[in-house]
C-alpha cells in the first residue's frame, strides 16, 4: 500500500487531522487546537533547555568556519597581492566553489537509498570543520608563508572541504532535530547559524578599530599583526568546532530509538514531500534565495561620508562588516522570534507569501549608496531599515518554515522530512548565489 495512505500509528484520526492541517482543510483557532497536532500518539517529549542549547551550539560551526573565511578577506588580499588575477577573483571563486560543493554534497546524500545515519554524518561534518580550522590556522603562521600561486589552491581546497561539511551538517542537523519531535529545536540550530554570522563580523570591526594600521594601510605587506589576528580568527573556529562535537555527544544518548526504516524509491519520496511540505519548502527556498542575492549589494554599498577624513567605523573596511553585523543581529533576533510565532505553523501558505514578499527589499538596496552614487536617506536607512530588517525577516520566516516539521508530518517521517527541508535551504542558497553572481556583472 502507498505509504501516503497508511496511518503511522493506531490513532488514525490524529494522523489525518495533521494532513488536513497542512493542506489547509482544517481551521485551528487557538493554541489548544494547535497542541493536538504537535505530537502523535506515544510522543509527548518535554521541552529541554539543555537540549535546546546543545542544538544551538551544534548550529554554530555550520556558518562560523565559512564566515571566518569570508571575514579573513583583508588577510587573503595581502597574501594574493602579488597576483592581480587571483586578487580580483578569489572571493567570487570561493563563493562558487562553496555553494556548488555544498549543493552537490546534499544532492548525493539525499539520493542514498540505505538508511541514513544522521549522527554519523554530523560527526563527519563537525570533524571536517575542526580540520579546516586547524589547517587554516597553521597556514596563517608567518614563517609558513608561500607564494600566492600555491596558497590560493590550498584555500580553495579548504573552501571545498567546508562546503562538504556544510552539506553534511545541513542535511543531518535538521533531520536529527526533527527526530526529537519538538518545534523549538530546528530554530535553535538556525539561531546558532545566525550568531555564527554575527560574531565573526563583530571581531572584524573590533580588530579594524583597535589595529587600524593592519587594515587601512594598504601598502603594508607581510604584517605580523595581521597574521596574528587571522590565527586568532581560525582558533575561535576550532574552539567552536570542538564545542559542537561535545554538544552532539550530549544529544546522541537522548535521541531515543529511531523508527523502523522502510526502503522506497527516491523519486516517490521527493514527490511526496514536495507535495506534503510544498508551502514550507517554497518559503524556505525563497528566504535563502532572496537573502543570497542581496549579498552582491553589501560589498558595493559604502557610507555616504567621503572616505577621506571619515572616522574608521565609516571607512569601507569597517562599514561593510558593520552592515553584515546588523543583518546577522536581525537574523538572530528573527530566529528567536520564530520559536514564539506559533500562529505561523497554522498557516504554512502565509509563511510562503511573506517570504516571497521579501523581494521588496531589493529595490530598497538600489536606493542606497551603491558605488558611491548617493543614498535615498543616508546611512541609517541602509543599516537599519534595509540591512537590519532584512535580517529580521529572514530569521523569522526561515525559522518558522523549519520548525513546523514535527507538526506537519508523523513521527516516523520526521527525520526524512527534516532532511528534505535542509535540502530546500541549500538549494535556495545556491540559487541565490548564482543569481547574485549574474547580477554583479551588471
Amino acid at each position: 500500500m502507498d505509504r501516503d495512505f497508511e496511518s503511522p500509528s493506531d490513532d488514525e484520526g490524529r494522523y489525518f487531522e495533521q494532513r488536513a492541517l497542512l493542506a489547509g482543510e482544517t481551521e485551528i483557532k487557538d493554541d489548544d487546537d494547535l497542541d493536538r497536532f504537535e505530537a502523535v500518539k506515544g510522543d509527548s517529549r518535554v521541552f529541554s533547555l539543555s537540549e535546546y542549547f546543545a542544538f544551538f551550539t551544534m548550529g554554530l560551526p555550520m556558518m562560523w568556519i565559512w564566515s571566518m573565511i569570508i571575514q579573513a578577506a583583508p588577510y587573503f588580499q595581502r597574501r594574493f597581492a602579488a597576483n592581480a588575477t587571483i586578487l580580483r577573483y578569489f572571493q567570487a571563486s570561493y563563493l562558487v566553489f562553496f555553494a556548488t560543493t555544498m549543493f552537490l554534497t546534499t544532492v548525493y546524500l539525499n539520493r542514498q537509498r540505505e538508511q541514513p545515519m544522521y549522527t554519523h554524518r554530523l560527526k563527519r561534518a563537525l570533524c571536517g570543520y575542526v580540520a579546516v580550522a586547524s589547517l587554516l590556522m597553521l597556514s596563517a603562521v608567518e614563517s609558513l608563508n608561500v607564494r600566492a600561486e600555491i596558497y590560493y589552491p590550498f584555500t580553495l581546497v579548504m573552501v571545498v572541504m567546508t562546503g562538504v561539511a556544510n552539506g553534511l551538517s545541513q542535511n543531518a542537523a535538521f533531520a536529527f532535530a526533527a527526530g526529537f519531535g519538538r518545534t523549538e529545536y530546528a530554530p535553535a540550530v538556525m539561531t546558532g547559524e545566525a550568531l555564527a554570522g554575527f560574531i565573526p563580523s563583530s571581531i572584524e570591526i573590533i580588530s579594524a578599530l583597535v589595529f587600524p594600521s593592519a587594515y587601512f594601510d594598504t601598502e603594508t605587506t607581510g604584517n605580523s599583526k595581521m597574521s596574528s589576528l587571522t590565527i586568532g580568527y581560525f582558533f575561535s573556529a576550532l574552539a567552536v568546532g570542538l564545542a559542537s562535537l561535545g554538544a552532539l555527544g550530549f544529544l546522541i544518548p537522548r535521541s531515543g530509538a529511531r523508527p523502523a526504516f522502510k526502503a522506497y524509491e527516491m523519486t516517490s519520496v521527493w514527490a511526496r514531500w514536495s507535495s506534503t511540505l510544498k508551502w514550507p519548502a517554497l518559503a524556505n527556498f525563497s528566504c535563502l534565495c532572496i537573502s543570497s542575492v542581496s549579498s552582491v549589494f553589501v560589498t558595493k554599498i559604502t557610507s555616504v561620508v567621503p572616505k577621506d577624513g571619515a572616522p574608521n567605523l565609516l571607512r569601507p573596511e569597517a562599514f561593510i562588516p558593520l552592515s553584515i553585523v546588523l543583518w546577522n543581529i536581525g537574523d538572530f533576533l528573527g530566529s528567536l522570534g520564530a520559536v514564539s510565532s506559533r500562529f505561523l505553523i497554522r498557516r504554512p501558505f502565509l509563511i510562503f507569501v511573506l517570504s516571497l514578499a521579501r523581494i521588496g527589499f531589493i529595490p530598497m538596496y538600489l536606493m542606497c549608496n551603491i558605488d558611491e552614487r548617493g543614498s535615498f536617506a543616508g546611512d541609517w536607512f541602509y543599516l537599519v531599515c534595509v540591512q537590519f530588517m532584512f535580517g529580521v525577516t529572514h530569521g523569522w520566516l526561515s525559522g518558522a518554515s523549519m520548525m513546523g516539521v514535527p507538526v506537519w508530518v508523523p513521527e516516523e517521517d520526521r527525520e526524512e522530512a527534516g532532511a528534505f527541508m535542509g535540502m530546500t535551504l541549500v538549494s535556495g542558497l545556491v540559487a541565490g548565489s548564482i543569481l547574485g553572481l549574474i547580477v554583479s556583472r551588471f
